[in-house]
């Protein structure tokens, strides 16, 4: 049987407090979330992972239990991944989601991952900037205190669902708890944007321990970032879950979790 989470704190290079929970026995496993969410995202996740590894899943800053810096870019979050990575210890494998996996795989630029990298749906700008002109409306919308306007925008605009789903999106848990984080977008959006169309850069992860998630029910810039990682970096490997879409996690964890599963072993065989 899984063990509960316990909470701990790490400080990061620039003397934030990352908070992190560790749930779970086994190899490590560290977590890095997406925009508009928090480690409690995870948990019905690391709930499954949790038999098969040690999960060390944080918030990421500026949200929930973590602290923040007035400055802020990609780089802050590759140093609080690094921060949580010398808790966890040697070989821990990590797993990136949406911004997460953006800044997951900022962090293996930089740094040897003794582990496995685990990919679920990092935005790429593979059709052109994620949000582009855009980002105006949204901010504008923030700066009214509008956070409830800012996700439409951001949901039709930069996410690609239809308009006529935001109404549903509304109706579920996730809306109450996205909507206080929709300030933290903003930031992370600059950032995507920034990084520009070139996604060879990634090459130089190639032959090195790679595993990309997407689910085939996403929308398609989504999912397209996902088969376009795969084929750039040479010798990762792909799992595409049946109808699920950018919360897999949320919407079946035991499938998601079997995903994971499936990447370290195929990456990191005993």
């Amino acid at each position: 049987m899984s063990t509960e989470p316990t909470y701990h704190t790490a400080t990061s290079a620039d003397g934030t407090e990352i908070a992190y929970y560790v749930q779970g026995s086994g190899p490590a496993l560290v977590i890095t979330h997406g925009s508009i969410a928090t480690s409690d995202q995870w948990l019905p996740a690391t709930a499954e992972l949790s038999r098969d590894f040690t999960c060390y899943v944080f918030d990421r800053r500026g949200r929930a239990r973590s602290g923040d810096n007035a400055g802020y870019s990609i780089q802050s979050e590759v140093e609080d991944i690094r921060a949580v990575i010398e808790a966890a210890g040697s070989g821990a494998s990590l797993l990136g989601h949406s911004y997460g996996a953006l800044c997951t795989l900022a962090y293996a630029l930089q740094h040897e991952v003794e582990g496995a990298l685990i990919l679920f749906e990092p935005p790429l700008p593979v059709f052109g900037a994620v949000a582009g002109p855009k980002l105006e409306d949204y901010r504008a919308a923030i700066a009214a205190g509008d956070n409830a306007r800012a996700l439409e925008i951001a949901l039709v605009e930069f996410v690609g669902l239809p308009a006529e789903a935001v109404p549903h999106v509304k109706q579920t848990p996730l809306w109450d708890a996205i909507l206080p984080l929709a300030p933290t977008w903003t930031r992370e959006l600059e950032q995507i944007d920034a990084l520009g169309p070139d996604i060879d850069r990634y090459s130089v992860l190639s032959d090195k321990p790679t595993h990309l998630i997407g689910g085939t029910g996403t929308t398609p810039f989504l999912i397209e970032s996902v088969r376009r990682l795969n084929r750039t970096i040479v010798g990762s490997t792909i799992t595409e879950l049946p109808d699920l879409d950018h919360f897999a996690h949320l919407a079946d964890p035991a499938g998601f979790a079997g995903a994971v599963r499936q990447g370290v072993r195929t990456e990191v065989p005993s």
